[in-house]
């Protein structure tokens, strides 16, 4: 997936373009292969082999699949073969291919895949479906493991799109796999990212599925495969004419619902990945604006305890989870478990380290994380924190309770009773990730009547947060229904905004089940696990206890820093992010005291278990985090 909305405005102009050229085009050796699936369809795949993986010579896969260009083009997409014959700044220009060439040519044999319906490939398109996983079975067992060239060893790869289409893959066991590594995950559609607590993102989600998703096929899969008439054969446009959609499975349909249903849960890969029987790697980025925080934890929490996995939590984007710092933890893994690779740099600051002591015995089922606080790229961070697991080994988990005059008290004896009113409905808290992430604060006034602030004393030394987080909110309202939005925030002393993470609930969807909710040792709900099946509406002005589910956060407070803790109603625009309110506006109360704790609760990490700390200079250091300098 990608955040460029460009895509949707140059999608038919690339396409276009693409098409005229091919008239003129050369013909070149075709790079596309096709396998033939066991109903009959057929799925192009792109192969780069070596020069040194031979039948003497045998070496593993690397195999990645999506309904992007991947089967369909040697390196660039259609707009990277124009822009060099053109010199014009066509984007999508790298194709999957040149993306990994770097990290893994030179140690195995890659091969890219597209999922049916897409690309060169024939069959009926249906997103995320178990047919198009079992495609990726069919296509590493079937035909790679059959290759004069494959040692019969396989790993799965993926970002995103091919991130997710892997691991549905891997669900379906096939017998040559033996690693994956995966990022930029959904576990759970609907709780994830279309209607997460309820509350309806039509923003990326709608984009992707509508635009991006729609131009990345054709204008890399489909054409991709077209031009610079690259298959003489003519089977991909043969293929192309046989493929379908199926038209009543379609997500812009499904997404409509706002209650979870069937179509949601069969392409969730919560309820698939607990099937994987190999190692497997994730990496997530909390403010990732594209797939969202949630869910690669979600995913981690649900794979089987009889697998060796690892969780690399980092601060940033979409794109941060390729990195190539971060890279580095990826690329480790995958050596470890395919070519027996003993250390490696995994971009921490102590160095090479032993990969059987830092991800586990090969023998035993070693369940291993890491979050990286204060990531900005190239090498540089506040700290790592190494830990057993989500949440943290290491976790304190804390409560922080809102107090008369709108503070936040640590003790819960200090609690004094007391209200704070706002009005529902007003979006000017709304931040655009599209102009940068130094702009996009509120347009009006820092607070208001639509809003209500929370704020802490300064701490008073380096204080360490890393994992899921909840809030507890004892609110009224006076109508039927709301819609409730907690914002994290660290404020500097010169008034600097760090936005740290989010969560929400629409309240007729607050109904919780305490047996599916996961729970810390000790009884805590850390990650609430509500039907969606139906709404409740409320009673105006009864009180009642909102649990929470905060997007998970890795950051230090530093000395003289506060933490701000901001409700109101979900912005139209957040980080990609657009909610569509589906509650009449009206006025909301948050009450305070020992009757109605209203609270937040905090995964606090010892600082001496964050190794190699180093205090960050300037008050928005961090290039991937949205911060509105004070002053």
């Amino acid at each position: 997936m990608t955040s460029l909305r460009t895509i949707a405005r140059c999608a038919v102009a690339i396409a276009t373009t693409a098409v005229i050229a091919t008239a003129a085009a050369p013909a070149s050796a075709a790079p596309t292969h096709y396998v033939e699936m066991s109903d009959g369809a057929s799925i192009a795949i792109n192969v780069k082999v070596p020069p040194h993986c031979t039948a003497l010579s045998k070496c593993p896969t690397f195999f990645e699949m999506s309904g992007y260009e991947s089967g369909s083009d040697e390196g660039q997409t259609p707009a990277g073969h124009l822009a060099d014959q053109t010199g014009l700044p066509f984007p999508l220009q790298t194709g999957t291919r040149a993306a990994h060439a770097a990290h893994v040519d030179d140690r195995y044999v890659t091969v890219l895949a597209s999922v049916r319906g897409t690309g060169c490939s024939s069959g009926e398109f249906d997103l995320f479906s178990w047919r198009s996983a079992l495609d990726g079975k069919e296509v590493i067992d079937k035909w790679i493991a059959k290759q004069p060239w494959s040692n019969g060893k396989v790993v799965i790869f993926g970002h995103s799109y091919s991130g997710l289409t892997g691991l549905f893959v891997a669900s379906t066991r096939p017998q040559s796999l033996h690693a994956v590594s995966a990022s930029g995950l959904i576990g759970d559609l609907y709780r994830d990212i279309v209607y997460p607590g309820g509350v309806t993102n039509y923003g990326f989600p709608l984009l992707w599925t509508g635009a991006i998703r729609v131009a990345y096929d054709v204008g890399g899969g489909t054409l991709g495969g077209l031009y610079p008439l690259e298959d003489t054969s003519g089977k991909c446009a043969e293929n192309q004419a046989e493929r379908n959609r199926a038209l009543l499975e379609d997500p812009l349909i499904h997404g409509l619902d706002d209650t979870d249903g069937n179509w949601y849960r069969s392409r969730s890969l919560v309820n698939y990945v607990e099937r994987i029987t190999v190692p497997v790697h994730i990496t997530s980025a909390y403010q990732d604006e594209q797939t969202g925080p949630r869910g690669p934890t979600y995913v981690f929490d649900t794979l089987s305890d009889s697998i060796s996995k690892r969780l690399v939590l980092v601060n940033g984007v979409h794109s941060t989870n390729t990195e190539t710092h971060v890279f580095k933890d990826r690329i480790a893994w995958m050596d470890y478990w395919m070519l027996g690779k003993q250390s490696a740099d995994l971009g921490m600051k102590t160095g090479t380290v032993d990969l059987a002591t830092e991800f586990g015995a090969q023998s035993t089922p070693t369940e291993t994380s890491r979050v990286i606080l204060g990531y900005q790229g190239g090498g540089r961070s506040v700290g790592d924190i190494r830990s057993d697991g989500f949440p943290l080994g290491q976790t304190r988990f804390t409560d922080v309770y809102a107090t008369d005059g709108r503070r936040l008290v640590w003790d819960q004896d200090a609690m004094e009773y007391g209200s704070a009113t706002w009005i529902n409905g007003s979006h000017r808290q709304s931040y655009a990730y599209q102009t940068g992430v130094n702009s996009g604060g509120e347009v009006s006034s820092p607070t208001g009547p639509d809003e209500v602030e929370l704020s802490s004393f300064p701490f008073t030394e380096p204080t360490a947060i890393a994992g899921p987080i909840t809030a507890n909110l004892f609110v009224s309202t006076l109508d039927p229904d709301t819609e409730l939005f907690v914002q994290l925030i660290d404020r500097a002393p010169d008034g600097t905004l760090l936005y740290l993470n989010r969560g929400m609930l629409r309240a007729s969807h607050r109904q919780v089940d305490p047996a599916e909710s996961q729970t810390t040792d000790d009884g805590r709900i850390y990650r609430p696990w509500r039907p969606h099946e139906q709404r409740e509406l409320l009673t105006p002005g009864q009180v009642v206890d909102y649990l929470i589910d905060v997007f998970p956060v890795g950051h230090v407070f530093l000395p003289g820093h506060e933490l701000v803790v901001k409700v109101h109603a979900p912005p139209a625009e957040d980080n990609d992010y657009a909610y569509v309110q589906k509650t009449l506006p009206g006025q909301n109360t948050l009450h305070f005291g020992p009757d109605t704790p209203t609270r937040l609760t905090l995964p606090i990490v010892p600082l001496d278990q964050v190794q190699g700390f180093e205090a960050p200079e300037g008050q928005c250091p961090y290039a991937q985090m949205r911060c509105l300098a004070g002053g």
